[in-house]
């Protein structure tokens, strides 16, 4: 039987699991072109670690997932406003998706942003095919904002934004 779920703050030594398990999860999407270059920006666990607050979820001691919270102003935001933090790669080793490590990530920036006076909400992007993930949202209240979704400005590919009041 599977031990807890602990979820802390990432540090430098987690960034090699974090990038692992980043591109382990974004290429078995089967979403992504195999020589995409976004491949390279979300490797660069490094740089996003100077701009984003990266959590990562463990169990027995493994690192099986990880999500950055990304700040207004922060080169990593894409649709963040001014009072919103926005959660951008939430990525679980697809070996034990649905295991509840994705759904703890969520729920631990939730109660960030609710201890945050300055936060409003929280926003983030997903694929607008990416069922599961959509119906983890949806589940843990987020709703889709239509007139906030957008197009990858490389391929055309929609992007669909959702918020959570905290």
């Amino acid at each position: 039987m599977p031990t807890e779920i602990v979820i802390r703050p990432a540090t430098t030594e987690d960034f090699e699991g974090i990038t692992r398990v980043t591109l382990a999860a974004y290429r078995a999407t089967g979403y992504f072109d195999p020589d995409s270059t976004y491949f390279d920006f979300i490797a660069d666990t490094a740089d996003r670690a100077q701009h984003a607050e990266l959590f990562v979820a463990e169990r027995d001691g493994q690192l099986i997932a990880s999500i950055s919270v990304i700040r207004p102003g922060s080169k990593y935001a894409d649709i963040c406003r001014d009072d919103e933090l926005e959660m951008r790669m939430l990525a679980v080793d697809p070996h034990i998706q649905r295991s509840g490590s994705g759904r703890a990530l969520v729920r631990a920036v939730v109660a960030l942003g609710e201890q945050d006076d300055a936060v409003a909400r929280l926003a983030l992007t997903t694929g607008g095919s990416w069922a599961p993930a959509r119906a983890l949202y949806e589940s843990e209240g987020f709703t889709h904002v239509p007139e906030r979704d957008w197009f990858v400005p490389s391929n055309g590919a929609p992007l669909v934004v959702y918020t959570k009041d905290v």
